[in-house]
Formats: C-alpha cells, sequence, structure tokens
C-alpha cells in the first residue's frame, strides 16, 4: 500500500425522498466496496450496493467510523452516507475530527439538506437567515444565541433535537426568555415524503403543540410579516 493515498467519500442522502438522491451520490454509493450508513439512508441505495454494507447506529458511531478509515486505509473505497448534506448537521464534523490525525483524504458529496427543501416548499430566500442546529446538542450558549436573534427580529432558521429541544421546548424557551408570543412559526414536518406536512402557528400555539421527529422550524419576523399583510 505504499504510495497509495486512502480516500474515503462522505456522500449527502437528501432529506429523505429518492427523488432527491442526486446522480452524483448513486455513482459514488456503486463504486464503494463499502458503505456505511443509517437504515434509512441505506434503503435509498439498495439497488446501488454492490459490497458490502454495515448500518450505522448512535451506539456504533465511533466503531464504524473507525472501521471505515481503516477500511480506506487498507486500500478500499469506502461511502459514508449522510443524511441530508454532510456538511449541516452532518456526518462531516464527525469525520474530520476523527481523520485530524489520519492520513486520509475526505471527498464530499453534497446532498440536499432538509432546510432547503423547507425553504423551497416555503418559496422562501434563505440567504440571509440565521441558522441553527441543535442536532447533535443544545448548550446554554447556543439557546442564547437563538433567542437573541429571533428578539432581534431576524428570520431564525433550525433544526431541532427531537429528544432534549423539541418545537415545542423551543417555542416555551423563547418565550421566557422575552420573544413576542403572536411571533410567526412554520413547522416543515417530514419534507419531501409522503407524509409532509406543513403548520403555520405562533410561538404561543407552538409551544402548546407536539411535531414529528424529523422536521425543520423556521421562526419569522413578526415586523417583516405585517409589512407583507
Amino acid at each position: 500500500m505504499c504510495g497509495t493515498v486512502a480516500k474515503l467519500s462522505i456522500v449527502g442522502t437528501g432529506p429523505g425522498s429518492p427523488d432527491y438522491v442526486t446522480s452524483a451520490a448513486r455513482k459514488t454509493v456503486q463504486k464503494a466496496q463499502i458503505v456505511i450508513g443509517a437504515e434509512r439512508s441505506l434503503s435509498l441505495f439498495r439497488r446501488d450496493i454492490r459490497g458490502e454494507s454495515l448500518a450505522l447506529t448512535a451506539r456504533n458511531l465511533d466503531d464504524a467510523l473507525k472501521y471505515a478509515v481503516d477500511s480506506a486505509k487498507a486500500g478500499k473505497s469506502v461511502a459514508l452516507l449522510s443524511t441530508g448534506d454532510p456538511g449541516f448537521s452532518g456526518l462531516l464534523g464527525s469525520v474530520l475530527k476523527r481523520t485530524s490525525s489520519e492520513h486520509v483524504e475526505i471527498a464530499v458529496v453534497p446532498g440536499v439538506s432538509s432546510v432547503q427543501a423547507c425553504a423551497a416548499a416555503l418559496q422562501m430566500c434563505w440567504d440571509e437567515v440565521s441558522l441553527f442546529s441543535f442536532h447533535d446538542a443544545a448548550s446554554s450558549e447556543k439557546k442564547i444565541a437563538l433567542a437573541d436573534a429571533v428578539k432581534a427580529g431576524k428570520d431564525v432558521v433550525l433544526i431541532p433535537n427531537p429528544k432534549v429541544f423539541t418545537p415545542r421546548m423551543i417555542s416555551s424557551f423563547l418565550l421566557k426568555n422575552g420573544a413576542d408570543k403572536a411571533t410567526p412559526v412554520i413547522i416543515c414536518e417530514n419534507i419531501t415524503l409522503n407524509d409532509e406536512r406543513i403548520v403555520h402557528a405562533t410561538l404561543e400555539e407552538a409551544a402548546k403543540q407536539d411535531f414529528a421527529p424529523m422536521c425543520v422550524m423556521v421562526i419569522k419576523s413578526s415586523s417583516k410579516m405585517k409589512k407583507r399583510d
């Protein structure tokens, strides 16, 4: 293996629907000898996987990533499947941390994120919104930054945490921290899937409701909404 560069591909699988899986993603998976990803992601590539596949879970994440790196260093082509886009609440950060001291070349195949799909469904320009992700954790610092952005009248798009910082919890937190109870919110549930649902509410209303674990939350500026109306 002397002189051979170890390569590892991180493939964005899109927001969930097979219609949003890119051709580049499928080609990368087809060429891979080892494909690693969550069951939901693997199911999108059943006809494309031609080698070994390994289901990725929260419990085996460290072992699976080590196996991916070791396999790449052994000369095998490896594709890691990352929901949405690898660079936004995806696997890219975890892989970079684990390969910082390894001689591994990382190739990222971008995918359509749930944030992009939600913005498209709402016909929303999102180049100037404040983006937040609580997918991995909901630190106090990030929560306060969210509250500050909302109170400053910024449009916010965020990915909640389905266990510790749900849309209901987010709404309650913002209300307790001085946000206007009439602030408009939109929840895009299961975006691009057959059971997709888009819910329009206020912070006060959202604080009393539960939403699907897979969702994107949009918090709109009250002043901007009034101007549009």
